[in-house]
């Protein structure tokens, strides 16, 4: 197991880092990077994983807010239909009679 660097352990204050994997849980850690990481954070996913890995997470998370989804849709250009945390919930596209 690789040891995270202390400026991304912050981002997993509620995580047993002893437990943790950067690889098995690597969806988890880059939710929360992207979430509430700043710039060298963001720096140290995009160095750390493969863009496939952060853009699959990025596309189907849905932990990430609306406001950070449309953020780094820009930011790794990806199209923002794409992203699960933007699209509204299914009950509110529903006809209601």
């Amino acid at each position: 197991m690789t040891s995270l660097p202390d400026y991304i352990t912050k981002y997993l204050w509620d995580t047993d880092l002893n437990s943790l994997d950067q690889t098995q849980h690597s969806a988890f850690i880059i939710e929360r990077v992207l979430e509430f990481g700043d710039m060298d954070a963001i720096k140290w996913v995009d160095a750390t994983y493969p863009k496939e890995v952060i853009l699959d997470v990025l596309k189907c998370s849905k932990r990430l807010s609306a406001k950070t989804g449309n953020f780094f849709a820009l930011y790794y250009q990806v199209p923002k239909e794409e992203l699960l945390c933007i699209r509204k919930p299914f009950t509110q596209r529903q006809n209601r009679f």
